[in-house]
């Protein structure tokens, strides 16, 4: 069992750095945090965490615009916010649409909040004004972060709905086989 879910994680892995590279040209628009979500909602906790800081591990490396490990720990961190919501859901079994949207919401509210503060004190090199600045500048002059909470509130609603029971029988019917030798 254990060794379904390592390659079920490994292939959540995959699909959420992919699915970043492929929309890269579209900012803050991104399937990664659902389908950190996804994971953790299937395979529990502990591995939705593996994807979340896997997943930016890899993308944050070897990221187009370039690397910044304090940037890669906070985005990291903060990635298993979904896996969180993910296992929550699960644990409650929700899957209705608009109460799935509204905790995708709350995660990317959090998951922008502290991310842009750590940018923000990266760039100014102070804490106090370096947090205000962060979390003012999340939205102005460019408005990244209501447009990565907007898509998320969409992804959030539309996905795991559709996903979450096809993607568990798909996980429970591939049982591992050992053939012994």
């Amino acid at each position: 069992m254990v060794a379904k879910k390592i390659a079920a994680a490994s292939l959540f892995t995959a699909l959420a750095v992919t699915t970043n590279y492929l929309l890269f040209p579209i900012w803050n628009v991104k399937l990664m945090d659902v389908v950190v979500f996804l994971s953790a909602y299937i395979l529990g906790l502990r591995f939705g965490v593996i994807v979340a800081v896997f997943s930016w591990l890899i993308y944050g490396v070897f990221n187009p615009l370039g690397f910044s490990f304090p940037i890669l720990a906070a985005v990291a961190g903060c990635e298993v916010f979904y896996a969180a919501a993910g296992a929550f859901c699960a644990s409650r079994s929700i899957l209705h649409p608009l109460k799935l949207g509204v905790i995708g919401l709350v995660a990317t509210i959090g998951y922008d909040l502290v991310t842009n503060a750590v940018s923000g004190v990266l760039f100014t090199n102070t804490l106090w004004p370096g947090v205000l600045v962060g979390v003012l500048t999340m939205n102005f002059p460019i408005p990244m972060g209501l447009l990565h909470q907007a898509s998320n509130l969409l992804l959030f609603s539309l996905l795991p709905p559709k996903a979450v029971p096809r993607l568990t029988d798909l996980v429970a019917s591939h049982a591992v086989k050992v053939v012994k030798r």
